[in-house]
């Protein structure tokens, strides 16, 4: 009995440790991706407004020449 209860005390005590590890990882990501997100807020918000006004062919390369030529 005391070789079983011996084990059982070996095996939880592993599974804390692994609990306690993934809990740090686990963490660690949610800080990433709040940091992930906040960077993604700020890229969005430094972005210029898309012009409803323009089309593919305000975006033709210069040396295209002028819209008269197209």
């Amino acid at each position: 009995m005391n070789e079983r209860l011996t084990a059982v005390e070996e095996k939880m005590a592993y599974l804390e440790q692994t609990l306690s590890d993934l809990d740090e990882v686990v963490l660690r990501i949610s800080r990433d991706v709040e940091a992930l997100r906040n960077q993604w807020k700020e890229v969005r918000e430094a972005a210029t407004p898309i012009d409803p006004e323009r089309t593919p062919l305000d975006d033709v390369p210069p040396h295209y020449g002028p819209p008269s030529n197209r």
